[in-house]
């Protein structure tokens, strides 16, 4: 394996690192309000990182208007996508190299 392959591998787990980070700082910006506002307690809204449940659904619906950007909900499968990228760049940059 050339040490340009390696490169691009631990490019893309910064990548996922990135996105991962994205997506949750996308999930703060929507639940940090639904704590803010006593509709969720921490844990629950922790819950909602990964998954989409009726009561993540009802904090949501509960959000008012005063969010950045006006951005009211967060998608957990945008977690998923940056986690998938992150182990993904991991093992292929962890992989042994042929001879």
């Amino acid at each position: 394996m050339t040490s340009s392959a390696r490169l691009s591998y631990h490019a893309v787990a910064a990548a996922g690192g990135g996105l991962a980070l994205l997506s949750l700082g996308w999930w703060w910006l929507i639940f940090s309000k639904v704590v803010e506002a006593d509709y969720l307690t921490v844990r629950q809204a922790v819950t909602c990182i990964a998954g989409a449940s009726d009561l993540c659904a009802l904090a949501q619906a509960l959000c008012t208007n005063d969010h950045l950007y006006g951005v009211r909900w967060y998608a957990p499968e945008a977690f998923w996508a940056a986690a998938s990228i992150l182990v993904a760049g991991v093992l292929l940059s962890a992989r042994p190299a042929r001879a």
